[in-house]
Order: structure tokens, then sequence, then C-alpha cells
């Protein structure tokens, strides 16, 4: 235990006794006070960055990772591949438990996104089938379609009008009359003809991609955050369409939609299933939103991928860094991050999942207005083209809460919680009550 530093809000929380963990949170309270004590402090919002880092995002991700490892292990996985972004950081992480467990399995990071994915797996003919291209927390609007499809608006300017497109980049999906409209134009026989040589080309490279960094067969584990499965799905129905074997999936977090992917057999999540009604009490709301933040990446979106002259294939990045989570703290936060790891007493036994489920709802649900400010500037992009990164809580104003009658939209916040800790106080009840229960539960439908 590291002396001389008092404990934190999410160290308390941890070896309360009224909550039980026992030696759990008294392991993962130990590696929190280190990693603080490693990482000091040089501004009220660095020490939000800091203290979440260590007492929030470190034992959730440092567990699931954990478990990942000796998963594998005993289902004699010998590799394990973790899917850009989100699994970036579970990546680094893997790579020092790894080797403080004695593990000798197969670690890689490598490169994926729904925009080569998804689009490798869809059928030109019948494109209004994949939700992907409609879908995201921001709905597509024109623009968005023709990025996600590889097309150029401005040649197909006529034919949206005649779909029935509002071409305002403020007309999204969301309405259902643009969703309709939007469905006609991808049906149309001339976009199928556009973007069927694409879809083409982008599975030939992704099956080749997948064959050099071997993401198919039984021995093969991919490692990501989760939640619908829609992506590895994708990849699975490309690989399996040309006789390649399905590979094991881990999640943190799997919540699958009715017209969406899932596996009983050969995937597992971590925290929690709804497919399976697994580990339900431990979903903090917009659950999806809290890991993906914590998963944040050092580079860009994937955006495709390119044959060398010598045959082989790699990733185009949108850009090989990432300067918006480089300016919000990403140094200071991944430093955090793995000195969790490298603190973590391995032989503490207890499940640590009830532990994650406590600190995150604190965090999540009830944030200091300072981690509301330094964490609600984070700019979270659920985009697949990347084209909607956004600060992930933003304050209601008095006039959206006055104009708002009885129901209150929660617009392009993605972070509800930190959004109301940011508003002015004496507004914050009143904002409260009109927001909906479903944006207060943050829950997805089961299955």
């Amino acid at each position: 235990m590291t002396t001389g530093i008092p404990d934190g809000r999410y160290e308390q929380i941890m070896i309360d006794p009224a909550r039980g963990f026992g030696e759990i949170g008294h392991a993962y309270a130990a590696a929190s006070r280190a990693a603080r004590h490693a990482n000091p402090a040089e501004s009220e919002s660095d020490l939000a960055i800091r203290d979440v880092a260590a007492g929030v995002a470190g034992p959730t991700l440092v567990a699931y990772v954990l478990w990942v490892l000796r998963d594998a292990e005993r289902h004699g996985i010998r590799r394990l591949r973790f899917l850009s972004r989100d699994g970036q950081a579970p990546y680094l992480i893997a790579r020092r438990l790894a080797a403080r467990i004695g593990s000798t399995i197969d670690l890689e990071y490598v490169y994926s996104s729904r925009i080569t994915w998804s689009l490798a797996a869809s059928d030109p003919n019948h494109l209004s089938r994949y939700d992907w291209l409609f879908s995201s927390f921001m709905k597509s609007n024109a623009a968005d379609l023709c990025r996600r499809l590889g097309i150029d608006l401005e040649k197909y300017r006529e034919a949206f009008v005649e779909s029935g497109v509002s071409l305002d980049p403020d007309a999204r999906a969301d309405s259902a009359e643009q969703r309709r409209a939007l469905e006609a134009f991808v049906d149309r026989p001339d976009v199928a003809e556009a973007v069927a040589p694409r879809i083409d080309a982008v599975k030939s490279l992704l099956l080749d991609y997948a064959d050099q960094h071997a993401l198919s067969g039984p021995a093969t584990g991919l490692v990501d955050s989760g939640w619908t499965g829609r992506m590895v799905g994708s990849l699975v129905h490309v690989m399996e369409e040309t006789g390649r074997d399905r590979p094991f999936i881990y999640f943190w977090g799997h919540e699958p939609r009715p017209d969406g992917w899932t596996d009983p057999d050969r995937l597992s999540a971590y925290v929690y299933n709804t497919a399976r009604r697994e580990g339900l009490d431990w979903r903090v709301p917009d659950a999806p939103f809290i890991v993906e933040s914590f998963c944040m990446g050092d580079h860009g979106i994937v955006s495709g991928y390119e044959r060398a002259p010598d045959g082989t294939v790699s990733a185009v990045l949108l850009s090989p860094t990432n300067p918006d989570a480089e300016r919000w703290g990403i140094g200071l936060y991944r430093s955090t991050l793995l000195a969790v790891a490298d603190a973590v007493p391995l032989t503490a036994t207890g499940d640590p999942r009830p532990l994650i489920h406590a600190v995150m709802r604190a965090f999540w649900v009830e944030p200091t207005r300072a981690e509301a400010a330094a964490w609600g500037a984070y700019p979270y992009d659920s985009d697949p083209t990347g084209t909607a990164a956004r600060s992930l809580a933003r304050p209601f104003s008095p006039s959206e809460i006055a104009a708002a009658g009885n129901h209150l939209h929660r617009g392009d916040r993605a972070w509800l919680f930190g959004s109301l800790a940011l508003t002015d106080p004496a507004l914050e009840p009143d904002a409260r009550r009109r927001l909906s229960d479903k944006d207060l539960r943050g829950a997805p439908p089961l299955i």
C-alpha cells in the first residue's frame, strides 16, 4: 500500500466495509492509490482526469483484460487480437498483465472500423437493410451517408432530391421521413452500381488483412469494448462466406439489437450481456459511452485498407494521431491507467464486477462538478467516419429548459449526468424533471 496519500472518493468506495468488496476492493484501492502517487496532477482538470483513471477506468479495464487473458488460457485460445480503436488501451494493459502472470499468448493490436467491416459485408443491391449506414449516436444526414458509402454528394444531388432527401445538414435519420427518403436513395440502381466495386475492393483487402493477422479460426480471440456486435458480425459474415472459420469474441459488454448480431456459443461478455440476461444489474446508464471514452485511442479512425507493392495490406487512417485527445489529456490518462495495471495485486480473491459497477456509477451518474468539467470536455466521437466529435457533456442552458415543455431533449450530449452536473444548480432539478425516463435509464432493449 502506498503511504501518505489520503484515500480518494473511489478508493473509499472500494474499501467501504458496508459494501463488502473485501480483498479485491483493497487490492484495487491500493493500485489506485499507487497510480495517483506516480502521476502528479498540475491542475484541477488533471486531477479529475488522473483520479478517474486511477479509481474508475483502471479497475474497469484492468479487471476486464485479466479476465480475457485467463479465459483465453482456459479455452486454449493461442492468440488475441485487440480491435482498434477501443482495443488499444486494453492491448497496452494486456501486454503488461501477460508479462506479470507469465502468459505466452500471442497479443496483437489490429486495425478495424465500422466503415470498412460493415461496408465489406453489405449487399449493394439491398443497402437499406443495413442500419449502420443510418445510425450512430448522431444519426446520419445526406453527407454522412455519402461518406459511409464513399460516393460524392454533389454527383448525386439530383438523385437525393428525387428520393425526397433533405440536404439540410440538420435533417437526420432520426426523422422517420428523412430515414425513409435515405433508404429510398440507397436502394436506387445507380447507387448500387456505383457502390458495388468499392464493396468488392474493401472485401478483398479485408480478407487479405484478416489472413495476415490470423483473425479467423477457433484459436483466435477478438477483443473489443463490445455493444451490438454488428462490426464483428460483419467480419464473421465476410470470412465465413469464403470458408474461413469463426473466431471467439470477447466483449466488455454486449447489447445486441433485434436486427443485430450475436453468438451464444462463441461470444462472451465480461460485465453484462443483454442477450443472455447476464449481469444486467452491473450495467450503468449509457454504458457504451463511458467505456468507449475510457478506451480512447491515440490515432484516427480506419478509413480503409491499401495494398503495398509486396502484396501486404495495411490500414489507412484518417489521422496518425488524435490531436483532440492529446489536448484533452490522453497522456496523463494513459500513464495513470497503465500504472494501475502495474500495481494491482494479482493474487487478490473476489469478483471485481460489483466493485466496477459501484465506482462507474459513482462517477457516471453522480459526478462532481470538477469531474464533469474535465471529462465533459473529452471529444467523444461515435460516428463511423469521425465527423461528429462532440464534448462528452454540455450544460443545459436556461433557454433550452424554458422551451422544453414537458420533455427536454438531450441532443448531442453523450454524458447526460455530466451535463446535469454542469447545469446551473438552480436550474438542474427542473432540467432533470423534464428528461425522459428512457434517457435517465440509458438502457438498451432486451432481445
